[in-house]
């Protein structure tokens, strides 16, 4: 495709070429300027109509000299227009349809609603670990800027529910709607449980008056960047070391301590152990933080602590060993640990 510079330096020359005909033809003709751009324009498109001519030699001169140098530049910029515009949308059509059917192919991912700043930081979160995902951004600008960055997006409206149903939302686990808009947000979240109750919707809301409303949405958790960003500055003050290695774990990408949660499942290897008997930090150096049992949750559990079916371990270590865990205590593969 033609570059711009070259296209705006060729409409130039040609516009100082038609400014010069009308001058001469206007000389040389006697012509009004009206019919000199008209003599010239035929001219340069060898039209050539008859109902204008040049008769004197100088005009002649002339329009020989506008049939050679502008015919040229008329051809250059008539083709860059129909290049600009058939490959244009082309390329728009052939990668939209692309996309399409690589949303079509997700199963179990993430939708985010919003690609602002928030949505920013999640989808570049999301992309760090490597989950499959799908953003909806309607500014057409954020979301050219996050195709090229080859990420999955829709530009459209997410309070529409095509948009939702195009991103999969029915095949979803998770919805992350980060829309500057409380009412927005919710409702993105009365559509998203309506057209699947079973998906967790993670909302942000820039009023604290609005939990309410989003919990009666249905929104499954309810995050305020403000107060996040107000309780982190006054632990920074109050507990610097420990704000900074929190720090180090969400936002550098060379380490590779990691935070997971593993659903054990009525057939795991860990069903029915006690924390002792589980050897999690022997077999995988990880740390087990916590325990979800129901609407329980067991912090830092004692060794003699049973792990049930049904449990949700919260587990801290390497990225690497974690994978490996997560292999062992999910019911669909029991590989041997690594000791």
């Amino acid at each position: 495709m033609p570059s711009y510079r070259s296209f705006f330096i060729a409409f130039l020359a040609l516009a100082v070429i038609l400014g010069g005909a009308i001058y001469g033809y206007a000389r040389f003709e006697g012509l009004a300027p009206l019919d000199g751009l008209w003599l010239a324009i035929v001219s340069i498109a060898t039209v050539g109509y008859g109902d204008i001519v040049a008769v004197t030699p100088a005009g002649r001169i002339l329009t020989l000299f506008l049939i050679v140098t502008g015919l040229g530049l008329f051809s250059y910029l008539v083709s860059s227009i129909l290049v600009f515009f058939i490959e244009g949308r082309i390329f728009h059509a052939w990668r939209m349809k692309k996309m399409l059917k690589e949303i079509a192919r997700l199963r179990q991912h993430i939708i985010v609603c919003g690609a602002g700043r928030v949505g920013t930081a999640v989808i570049q979160q999301l992309r760090h670990h490597g989950a499959p995902f799908v953003a909806i951004e309607l500014n057409p600008v954020l979301a050219e800027q996050l195709a090229a960055e080859k990420v999955l997006i829709l530009q459209a409206d997410a309070t529409e529910d095509e948009a939702l149903v195009r991103a999969g939302v029915k095949r979803a686990r998770s919805v992350i709607t980060t829309l500057p808009d409380d009412a927005m947000n919710v409702f993105v979240a009365i559509t998203c449980k309506d057209l699947n109750p079973n998906v967790k919707v993670i909302t942000r809301i820039t009023r604290p008056d609005s939990a309410a409303r989003l919990k009666r949405a249905g929104a499954d958790a309810i995050i305020s960047p403000a107060a996040i960003a107000g309780n982190r500055m006054a632990l920074a003050a109050l507990k610097p070391a420990s704000v900074s290695f929190i720090q180090t774990l969400v936002e550098r990408r060379d380490v590779s301590l990691e935070l997971e949660e593993l659903v054990v499942g009525e057939t795991s290897p860990l069903a029915g152990r006690t924390l002792a008997e589980s050897r999690l930090r022997e077999d995988f150096g990880a740390q087990l933080l916590a325990i979800q049992r129901g609407e329980e949750t067991l912090v830092n559990p004692e060794p003699s602590t049973t792990i049930l079916p049904g449990d949700l371990l919260i587990v801290f270590g390497r990225g690497d060993r974690l994978a490996a865990l997560e292999l062992y205590v999910m019911p669909r593969a029991l590989p041997t640990p690594a000791r």
